[in-house]
């Protein structure tokens, strides 16, 4: 008898960072199937289905990040559909909030216990690959067990760490400067579009303070500072990550003395509020406290809980300086264990959940945006008005931004914590951004050299 999908969890918690769909064609047979894969024989011909022994029913392990029951949900209802466009192919999944996530996943590759489907960040695909804990997918792309013909080859590379592809990417996502057009056509300030400079974004903050009497936007942290490096031409690490990727400390300085020029000014929210920030909901912008939300947002379920909270569609805008700035990320990737014993399988369902029509229709960008054509093309009549700017957002980020940085490294998220750490004490003004910009440099090296 068919076994239901098994959710083993650890403690949820309490912020999300979500970014949204997977999306896809069908297959198993269904009509919207740009191709039928038969895991136990991949390459039996569709003339002798009827001639076909019955196939052996498989268990396949599923790990994945949650960090609230919209996600749990989110991902079991993909697995229905799953299960039953692959009556043979029984899903067992399991998952883990935050950093814990990470965790569960090494302490099973220590133990051999790894699940056979296993997702992951961005941020941690090098260090996965590098401890030989994922497969290469190439030959299965390359025989369309996962289907990514017409896809632009730059939402395919992302995977790739020295030349393989490891990790197929669920769907895309953009951080975005988020503004409420009410808010500025209140103030009299022009709805921002393209290229949105310093100097402009600095005077209808201004605007914003004079007219409303409310914050303009919230302090900036390392996400926009990558963007800032970005549109210097600078990356925050070196290629070969065992050291900073920029030599100009000014870059840092100046970074860090526009925000406090701001600070001081009242243009932005205060560090206090700002650290009680706890989820998606609790900051300025979505409470209506503030005309920008500049704080870290991205463009997929982020923007799904503006609009339900402020009850009205939100903008998107690219943050102030050039549009090179700005990149497109996926939100997860799905990879293979390395030494799963169903690869075909665990292969197969990470194709549905990529490019199955009715999956992406269920999951409605909840893991990233499709960037399949022909899943874009499955999907168009079903957009909602805070979609179709998604999809018009992520479309202008392709054309107008630059390829996304490559992977942090293993030390990463030190280096994110000193960043903070320093950032605090700038913004508390118990730190000049010069001292910062030494400090930074020095406690990075030392993280990044070991």
């Amino acid at each position: 008898m068919k076994r239901s999908s098994k959710f083993i969890s650890i403690a949820l918690s309490a912020f999300i960072a979500l970014s949204l769909t997977a999306c896809g064609q069908n297959n198993g047979g269904n009509a919207n199937s740009a191709s039928t894969p038969k895991p136990s024989d991949p390459a039996a011909s569709n003339a002798a289905v009827e001639t076909e022994k019955p196939q052996e029913d498989v268990t396949i392990r599923v790990s994945y990040w949650a960090g609230t029951q919209l996600t749990i949900d989110a991902h079991n209802k993909v697995v229905e559909l799953f299960e039953k466009a692959y009556p043979h192919i029984n899903v067992e999944s399991e998952y883990a909030p935050g950093a814990e996530y990470n965790d569960k996943i090494l302490v099973q590759a220590a133990s051999d216990t790894l699940p056979d489907v296993i997702r992951t960040d961005y941020s941690q695909i090098n260090n996965y690959v590098s401890k030989g804990l994922l497969a290469p997918l190439d030959d299965l792309v390359a025989n369309k067990t996962i289907d990514l013909e017409g896809v632009n080859p730059m939402h395919i590379d992302v995977g790739r760490v020295d030349g393989k592809l490891y990790g197929i990417n669920i769907g895309n996502n953009a951080l975005v400067l988020y503004y409420d057009p009410d808010k500025l056509k209140e103030a009299g300030v022009t709805l921002p579009e393209g290229e949105y400079t310093w100097e402009q974004y600095e005077k209808d903050l201004q605007t914003v303070k004079d007219k409303l009497d409310i914050a303009g936007d919230s302090h900036y942290g390392q996400s926009q500072f990558e963007i800032w490096l970005r549109q210097n031409d600078a990356k925050l690490y070196a290629a070969d990550g065992k050291s900073l990727g920029y030599e100009d400390d000014g870059l840092f300085t100046t970074f860090f003395d526009t925000q406090l020029r701001l600070q001081k000014k009242g243009l932005l929210s205060s560090i206090a509020v700002e650290s009680e920030i706890k989820a998606l909901e609790d900051g300025p912008f979505p409470k209506g406290q503030a005309a920008f939300g500049g704080y870290g947002y991205w463009s997929n379920s982020h923007s799904d809980v503006f609009v339900k909270q402020l009850g009205k569609q939100v903008g998107f805008s690219f943050f102030p300086g050039p549009t090179k700035g700005a990149y497109i990320k996926p939100s997860f990737f799905h990879g293979v264990w390395s030494k799963s014993k169903h690869p075909v399988e665990a292969a197969t369902f990470i194709e549905f959940y990529t490019n199955n029509i009715e999956a992406a229709k269920s999951l409605n960008g909840y893991f990233g945006f499709a960037y399949n054509p022909k899943v874009l093309a499955g999907l168009e009549g079903t957009f909602s008005e805070n979609q179709k700017h998604i999809v018009d957002f992520l479309a202008k980020v392709e054309n107008q931004g630059s390829p996304i940085d490559p992977p942090a490294p293993a030390a990463g998220s030190e280096v994110s914590a000193a960043f903070k750490n320093i950032a605090s004490e700038i913004f508390y003004e118990k730190l000049s951004p010069a001292d910062g910009a030494t400090r930074f440099r020095e406690e990075a090296s030392k993280i990044l050299s070991k």
